[in-house]
């Protein structure tokens, strides 16, 4: 009796291990998702941003000579050249971060001269935390911003 008890004793050592070594690679395979989930949502945020300054600074090239004969606030040719300046210089800074975006793009731009609504979308690329597993995230955003002039009430110059 003695026998058989050490015998089935025998069997099951180690089965413990084996079952922590299955259970740690499926927390880290969690862990990993949770934290590119994270990567995506933090690059879709990062390319609004980047969308709405890109806008911003497209709608901000205003042609003078219009503005100085009509008063009226509207856009430069160029404007898209703005905007894709703004968006390249965020991209030299995003591969120096610590964050795992990799690249900003300017997907597309409609700033025509004389308009004066500006529409700018950009795309984020970020690198996920297990490349192995998941490809890279890209996140696309479009932001619109007004050329005005002044701050006055409506804008007024």
């Amino acid at each position: 009796m003695l026998t058989r008890h050490l015998l089935a004793r025998g069997r099951e050592r180690g089965s413990v291990t084996v079952f922590t070594v299955v259970f740690a690679i499926a927390v880290m395979f969690l862990l990993a998702l949770i934290i590119d989930g994270g990567i995506a949502m933090n690059a879709r945020q990062r390319a609004a941003d980047i969308a709405g300054q890109a806008a911003r600074a497209a709608a901000d090239t205003i042609d003078l000579a219009t503005l100085r004969a009509t008063g009226a606030a509207e856009m430069a040719p160029g404007a898209c050249g703005s905007a894709a300046r703004l968006v390249a210089a965020y991209g030299q800074r995003l591969s120096s971060g610590v964050d795992r975006a990799v690249s900003a793009a300017m997907v597309r731009c409609v700033a025509p001269a004389g308009a004066q609504v500006a529409t700018v979308q950009v795309t984020v690329t970020t690198s996920p935390l297990v490349p192995g597993v998941f490809g890279p995230f890209h996140e696309t955003a479009s932001a619109s911003a007004t050329a005005e002039c002044g701050i006055t009430l409506g804008g007024a110059c």
